[in-house]
């Protein structure tokens, strides 16, 4: 994973992406503009990092490589970004709130107004707005056009004409027309679009809420017991697999392991989102990032660093975020030919009124083509899906599913048919030393009695016996003739391949090493996380804390998702349908209604942030169970 910085629209991430996908030893490139985040896959021998940063850097961007830690720079420079975009913003309004008071209450009242606007409305311009036209200048050089060239192209317009008007009014008076200058219009822009900037900055700042809590978890220190006995206090980098930890009631577990003395109650809610406490005696599993509770224990180190539980799935909620669901093809491909054509239309805009309106035809046509490159915005295609993605994943992590990619979420909303292993799924998995039969897990009936409401057929698949089969089929709910005993892990695979040859969209959900080739076949693969590490591998989505109830709960939640997908979609397509002709002025004939270019970009930037903040609505709404 590498930070791409500089990136201004969507239209910045699919082009930083082609020039990743196009270098020789690449093999997969996906870079998310919601996160700013590059996942590149690469043969290092053929195509070193310090190249990929190479032809990043000739696109116009920037990508930071040769760091230890991706979530601390990335925080570190959006940081660095957050702070002087905010000094930028405020400034800007500061000096943009008297041109636009002189502009439209006291212009006719003070004498030298439009000299005032001028030299108030130029710092706005090229100082604190001043990355636009950087930026601008890096995609012309490069035969390319992103939202900061819109902005750049009209507010460099609207100023240079107000300029030309300032000081040679006489060209316009000769010719019958009355000059005008546009000051308010160049400076507002800058303002508006730095402001919804800011605002999108920091609502797209709690899309990564999840991943900032999970990495929150991890213990900067540790209490070791060295083989003399002596009890020490090392930095949590420093422990090693077979070290003796101690924690005691209240301290949070730092690394995985294995209890080898003392008994308690830990607190995994943290990773599992049940607030179930979990007994620990001697021989249980213990995980970073989860709280002891009552008594004291001492466990030895069984996995630490990047091994350990969380660990992998901070890594795995990141390249999931980071992942593209297949909707998003569609808006790449308008995202590239977006601001081309807006500057077409722009173009069009002021021919055509120069040739029809019978009046200031070319002050009102200059005045429409900036208002259309100021309206349209690619900013808010871009951010519809990923902001989305990113807080849909981020809330299934926090409520312990983990879900591999935007694909596999996109997906999920579909599944018609559940395929469920009865031993370690269904049940504890424990056929005990009195021989009596496998407990049924608690959540397991009220699971599958969701998943028949929801109209989802539940068929319960296992090696058992025809008999055993039949009585844990009968206490959760499942039909008899959705019950198959006997089955072989080959036999399981051809089962779900039967179904789905049928036109089923089917899940396949298991904990075992044998049911791993069932969980590859299926349409989408849920894995239980008590479960082997192969099951895990061959899923899409993982249940950590192996509860069934989290399977209707992941449904709900692709199903919310996408439909918020959808909406942020259909409204940032309709914003652009609807903005861009009223900006060109469609509606000036009849009523005589002419967008200002001020206000044109007060509504770009809050398109884009009423994407975002519908995204954020996500992580508010209850858990779907």
């Amino acid at each position: 994973m590498f930070p791409v910085m500089g990136m201004g629209c969507s239209a910045c991430a699919l082009r930083v992406e082609k020039t990743l996908k196009a270098q020789q030893g690449v093999r997969e490139a996906t870079v998310n503009f919601a996160s700013q985040i590059a996942i590149v896959e690469y043969d290092e021998a053929v195509c070193p990092a310090e190249t990929l940063k190479r032809v990043v850097v000739d696109a116009g961007y920037d990508l930071v490589i040769n760091i230890e830690n991706v979530d601390n720079e990335v925080a570190k420079q959006r940081g660095a970004e957050y702070k002087l975009l905010k000094r930028n913003t405020m400034m800007a309004a500061i000096l943009t709130v008297p041109i636009i008071l002189l502009c439209m209450v006291f212009h006719s009242s003070v004498e030298g107004a439009d000299f005032f606007m001028w030299i108030l409305a130029t710092p706005v311009v090229f100082h604190y707005g001043r990355q636009f036209f950087i930026n601008a200048w890096k995609q012309a050089r490069n035969m390319q056009a992103n939202m900061d060239t819109l902005v750049a192209v009209s507010t460099g317009i609207s100023y240079i004409f107000s300029l030309f008007n300032l000081f040679f009014p006489e060209f316009w008076l000769a010719r019958g027309f009355e000059p005008h200058v546009y000051f308010e219009s160049s400076a507002g822009v800058i303002t508006f679009v730095l402001l919804g900037r800011l605002l999108e900055e920091r609502a797209k700042g709690n899309t990564s809420a999840s991943i900032k809590k999970l990495m929150g978890l991890r213990p900067t220190t540790v209490t070791i017991v060295t083989p003399e006995g002596e009890v020490r206090e090392i930095g949590v980098d420093n422990v090693v697999v077979g070290d003796i930890i101690l924690v005691k009631a209240g301290e949070r577990i730092a690394v995985d392991g294995e209890v080898i003395e003392g008994e308690s109650f830990v607190d995994e809610s943290m990773l599992t989102g049940e607030s179930v406490q979990i007994e620990k005696t001697i021989g249980c599993k213990v995980f970073a990032g989860t709280i002891n509770q009552k008594g004291t224990l001492k466990f030895r180190a069984t996995k630490v660093g990047n091994s350990t539980i969380l660990s992998n799935i901070i890594r795995l909620v990141q390249e999931a975020q980071g992942s593209k669901a297949p909707v998003q093809n569609l808006v790449d491909e308008i995202a590239a030919v977006f601001v081309p054509t807006i500057i077409t239309i722009s173009v069009a805009t002021l021919v055509l009124w120069i040739v029809f309106a019978e009046e200031n035809a070319f002050s009102h046509g200059l005045l429409a083509a900036v208002s259309v490159l100021v309206i349209a915005c690619p900013c808010a295609l871009g951010l519809a899906t990923p902001t989305a993605i990113m807080v849909g994943i981020g809330k299934g992590a926090e409520n312990g599913i983990l879900i591999k990619d935007a694909e596999s979420l996109e997906i999920a909303r579909k599944i018609d048919t559940i395929v469920l292993d009865k031993t370690g799924t269904i049940t504890e998995g424990n056929i005990s030393d009195d021989h009596t039969k496998d407990r049924v897990k608690e959540g397991s009936k009220e699971a599958i009695e969701s998943l028949h409401q929801n109209g989802i057929m539940v068929y319960m698949l296992t090696g058992d016996n025809p008999q055993t089969a039949s009585i844990i089929a009968a206490q959760v709910g499942i039909p008899q003739e959705r019950c198959m005993a006997g089955m072989m892990p080959d036999e399981k695979c051809d089962f779900v391949k039967k179904l789905q040859a049928f036109g089923n969209v089917v899940a396949m959900v298991g904990d075992g090493i044998n049911d791993s080739a069932a969980l590859a076949q299926a349409d989408i693969g849920i894995a239980m996380g008590k479960g082997s590490d192969i099951a895990m591998d061959a899923a899409e989505i993982t249940i950590i804390s192996s509860d069934l109830r989290k399977i209707p709960e992941a449904i709900g939640l692709s199903r919310l998702t996408v439909r918020t997908i959808r909406q942020n979609l259909f409204w940032a397509f309709i914003y652009n349908i609807v903005g861009i002709p009223i900006a060109a002025g469609l509606l000036y004939p009849i009523c005589g209604f002419l967008l200002s270019p001020m206000i044109a970009g007060a509504a770009m930037a809050m398109s884009s942030l009423s994407v975002v903040l519908n995204s954020l609505l996500i992580s508010r709404i209850p858990n779907n169970r």
